[in-house]
């Protein structure tokens, strides 16, 4: 049996001119949730991310606090939202600066997202059904290790979505309603066994539910 945890990163640069890299808070997220880990007795046994600058620094704070390194895994980036967006005929995405209304560039996400998993949007970088595939190949992966611990793997909430959704065989709407609702560095743990991949926890931040850190729970 092996548990997996799949942390989303930290709190990324969403008003600022790039988007894949971590905000002082979104450091300081992974920073607890690493000591959460250990003082919980769950130090990962093994570390991982995808190629992402967000992913990487997330994973970089967890394992400066956990011990060990971090491996980089492919199949664990996110979709290319901005380029989704563009697609669209769209400019307004996260990173440069042209979105200064999180609720209205989430509605827009969200139908833009929609369209993307009928095949309504060209040109684009990957198919919905390409994403599917390496997002379900890294979960191979990382269910296949032989580990006394955790593996722990840092990647993007439509990844988990995605993941969550062949564990679930969950349609794709339902994909993009669990996607949007991604905490930073939120913890969703999964079983993998000889029956096969159980979800265990969703999005979860104990790291985060107390009073003095209420204002660190965030979306972005």
């Amino acid at each position: 049996m092996t548990e997996l945890l799949l942390v989303r990163h930290g709190q990324a640069d969403f008003d600022g001119e790039d988007y894949d890299r971590l905000t002082d808070l979104g450091r300081q997220q992974a920073a607890w949730l690493g000591a959460h880990l250990l003082d919980s007795g769950a130090r990962p046994a093994s570390i991982h991310a995808g190629r992402l600058r967000r992913q990487q620094e997330t994973a970089a704070e967890i394992a400066s606090v956990c011990g060990g390194r971090v491996s980089t895994l492919e199949g664990l980036e996110e979709y290319d939202a901005d380029a989704l967006i563009a697609a669209a005929g769209d400019t307004a995405n996260p990173g440069s600066g042209a979105s200064s209304d999180r609720a209205a560039h989430f509605r827009r996400l969200r139908a833009v997202l929609a369209a993307w998993a009928a095949g309504d949007l060209h040109p684009v970088p990957e198919s919905f059904a390409a994403f599917r595939s390496r997002s379900a190949a890294a979960l191979e992966t990382l269910a296949g290790q032989s580990t006394t611990g955790p593996v722990l793997a840092v990647t993007s909430g439509g990844v988990i979505a995605a993941i969550l959704a062949g564990v679930l065989d969950l349609a794709p709407s339902r994909l993009f309603d669990l996607n949007l609702q991604m905490r930073n560095t939120g913890v969703t743990r999964l079983i993998a066994g000889r029956s096969g991949i159980f979800l265990n926890q969703f999005n979860a931040v104990p790291h985060l539910e107390r009073p003095d850190r209420s204002a660190a729970i965030t979306y972005s």
